[in-house]
């Protein structure tokens, strides 16, 4: 199957979904252009019209098994009842820090870092998700990046039973200061990996966000690759625009295969690539990009 092949209209590409590669060996056959996609998609809400019921129903019918709202605002268990019977999962929430000064990198915040973090653990539940998003804080003046640090991975040594007992893995964001976020703590790849092994928790892990990544560090599929088995999360966009896959300068067909051979495919990755970023042009043109790189033929 050729490139070419996935470029029909959203309408007539449910046919074509069947040519996407690797297949999974046994599994029943859904419906949809995203059927057969060899990755665990998640779509926002946002790209699609009507009610919030119609937006589900097209994000079901294109065979994706997730969409994801990292702040709900309505009630969870009429979220999830409209979730599960379209067969769709909630794939992340927000709830473990903020993008604002202190938080887990101040010690006098960490109570009502916890405080806060309980009660999205219990919206979580509700709402049948699993992955709650870690967010550091912004620097403080005063303190050091060590202390900053410290600070963090004691606080996370705090949450980690909560989410251990509860079934929930916390995944810590690294963001771009460059571009979108002046100020946040914590922003590489090797810092998560060490703030993540001084924790030692199994629940707690990594949101990669592949957008924030390449502004910061590039280096994508080597440090995907290594680090696969303690990333518990992917946020797709690309660079610049934070527009989806194929506007920018990321080689998302390399990337997503990374993510699959690397993590689905030998069993250290089994959660959702979200896609947390904007349509350029409209959505049905956006999906096609999107089945672009899934086609490795």
């Amino acid at each position: 199957m050729k490139r070419r092949s996935f470029l029909t209209s959203v309408a007539g590409a449910t046919a074509g979904a069947a040519a996407l590669r690797p297949k999974k060996a046994g599994a029943a056959k859904k419906k949809g252009m995203f059927a057969d996609a060899p990755l665990r998609f998640s779509l926002p809400p946002g790209w699609f019209k009507g009610s919030f019921e119609e937006k589900l129903d097209q994000i079901a019918e294109l065979g994706v098994p997730g969409y994801e709202i990292l702040g709900p605002s309505m009630d969870p268990v009429e979220m999830k009842r409209l979730g599960d019977e379209r067969g769709l999962q909630l794939s992340c929430i927000g709830g473990a820090g903020a993008i604002e000064p202190g938080h887990m990198v101040r010690a006098e915040d960490h109570d009502k870092v916890e405080q806060h973090f309980r009660e999205r653990v219990v919206m979580a539940k509700t709402l049948g998700c699993k992955v709650v998003i870690g967010l550091t804080g912004n620097v403080v003046e005063g303190l050091t990046d060590d202390q900053m640090m410290q600070n963090s991975i004691t606080c996370l040594k705090r949450l980690a039973p909560i989410a251990e007992e509860n079934d929930i893995v916390i995944v810590m964001e690294a963001l771009n200061v460059l571009v979108n976020h002046p100020g946040y703590f914590l922003t590489r790849t090797d810092q998560t990996m060490a703030l993540l092994d001084a924790v030692g928790s199994p629940n707690v892990k990594m949101c990669y966000d592949i957008y924030h990544q390449q502004i910061t560090e590039g280096n994508l599929i080597r440090n995907i690759g290594k680090n696969i088995e303690r990333i518990g999360h992917f946020h797709v966009g690309d660079n610049p625009g934070r527009q989806e896959p194929g506007t920018g300068e990321i080689n998302y067909k390399n990337v997503f295969k990374v993510i699959y051979n690397e993590g689905y495919a030998k069993g250290k990755y089994d959660g959702f690539v979200t896609f947390e970023c904007g349509n350029s042009r409209d959505t049905d043109r956006a999906l096609q990009r999107i089945l672009e790189c899934v086609d490795w033929a």
